[in-house]
């Protein structure tokens, strides 16, 4: 008997869950959002680089928003951020005679103010370039190994190319190169170049720039005709680092407050486009998120929190304070989810392995929402500190194909958003954290 009404208690939970998915579709489909806040955020503040006023500004939007979202405790947690500046007047010309499109990789130091020009040389990894000895003194050294397109996931091609642009500047130094070009991190067929953060590691510092893809096959195109000069002129800087903060707010639990779960994505961006779907979408989701479970009255367990972390693209700065700061905190941090990957449509839940199993149960009710699978890996830059602290980690994971079509280029704009598909990760959002806050002590 005591067996009957416990299964009779679960299943009555699971029909009350699912009918709070139905109602949070139902709202988020009527009324859209996250692409109301996103509007607002890259239209009005525009590209948010760490340390820079518009990020600042940026800083104020969420902790106003978060409160008109329903969000309770809405504050700053302070860091200190890097602060880089582009420049005005960056250029590339190809023997003189050809101008190549190129922007300069984030942190990269400037070249002499009347530019470098030097004979390029092309090579296709870091250990080429390091090997290059003599051949590669006084030279420009042209990283050239695409996206390997026989990849379906376009994450997966990513992170086989771009050790070029994070390292390569390092590694042509060591052959006594005087700047490096990169092939751009993207599989897009047009000329618009895309910047990222590049390190420099021991020694020498040259200056290092992207090239638009077909400005690339131009480049290639010289070399092998022959000798092919380039004149490369930068006027980045990096200034001293200034104070910022991660913004967080919360839904604050009714059985169990000491237990969060957190959802965000990180506030800042690269400075070409507008951020929007690297990463306004995901700050703006984790926002509609709250919003949704605020504003239809719901009262969940565990506390839900909303933290729009700073600093992610060239230091990860803000996920280290925030992870700082819960490792002081008296709460425990039950879960952390991240959205990172754009604002397309909703396909999959990465999720910590050990919880894998546990969560299959929870996918009939995100089907509506297009997510299809959890698959092993919850960890993301920002959400990926708070797993040795203990929180099952989870990472949503929309469509990739064109996600790099747009990432960290002037091409990452609100018109590239569809409001549904961005809606639809905000409700999957949603629906995950109220998972976690009423059937969390199922994946216990």
């Amino acid at each position: 008997m005591l067996s009957f009404l416990v299964a009779l208690s679960i299943s009555h939970q699971a029909t009350s869950v699912g009918d709070t998915i139905i109602a949070i579709r139902k709202k988020g489909l009527t009324e859209l959002g996250a692409y109301e806040m996103l509007n607002e955020l890259t239209s009005k503040i525009g590209a948010r680089v760490s340390g820079s006023p518009e990020a600042a500004k940026a800083v104020k939007w969420v902790h106003r928003q978060l409160e008109l979202c329903g969000a309770t405790n809405v504050s700053e947690v302070p860091c200190m951020v890097p602060h880089w500046t582009r420049g005005k007047g960056e250029n590339a010309e190809l023997n003189r005679n050809s101008q190549l499109s190129i922007c300069a990789l984030g942190g990269s130091v400037a070249t002499p103010t009347k530019g470098i020009e030097a004979e390029v040389v092309e090579v296709k990894s870091l250990k080429e370039a390091e090997e290059l000895g003599e051949r590669g003194r006084g030279k420009i050294v042209f990283f050239n190994r695409p996206f390997d397109p026989t990849l379906p996931a376009t994450f997966a091609a990513y992170g086989g190319a771009n050790d070029q642009r994070v390292g390569g500047a390092t590694a042509a130094a060591k052959s006594g190169a005087v700047a490096v070009l990169v092939r751009s991190m993207t599989l897009a067929k047009d000329d618009a170049p895309h910047t990222g953060a590049m390190r420099y590691g021991e020694g020498t510092k040259i200056p290092a720039a992207a090239l638009g893809i077909q400005s690339a096959e131009r480049l290639s195109a010289a070399i092998k005709k022959g000798k092919a000069k380039v004149k490369l002129t930068l006027n980045c800087q990096t200034l001293p680092d200034e104070p910022s903060a991660n913004v967080i707010g919360e839904i604050k639990g009714s059985e169990l407050p000491n237990e969060v779960i957190v959802m965000g994505g990180h506030l800042d961006s690269w400075d070409l486009g507008r951020g929007a779907h690297d990463d306004g979408a995901g700050v703006t989701q984790a926002m509609e998120a709250l919003r949704l479970i605020s504003q239809l009255g719901l009262k969940p367990k565990r506390t839900i929190r909303v933290v729009a972390w700073m600093n992610e693209e060239n230091g990860g700065r803000g996920a280290k304070a925030y992870a700082d700061y819960a490792t002081h905190a008296t709460e425990k941090h039950f879960a952390a989810m991240e959205s990172d990957s754009g604002g397309f449509m909703p396909r999959a839940f990465g999720v910590s392995a050990d919880k894998l199993d546990k969560v299959q149960p929870w996918l009939p009710m995100l089907r509506d929402f297009g997510i299809e699978r959890f698959v092993a890996g919850g960890s993301d830059a920002d959400n990926g500190p708070l797993g040795p602290l203990g929180a099952i980690l989870f990472a949503l994971q929309p469509e990739n194909q064109r996600y790099f079509d747009y990432h960290h280029s002037r091409n990452d704009t609100i018109d590239k958003v569809n409001p549904r598909e961005l809606e639809m990760g905000a409700m999957s959002m949603a629906a995950i954290a109220w998972l976690l806050s009423e059937q969390g002590d199922l994946l216990k």
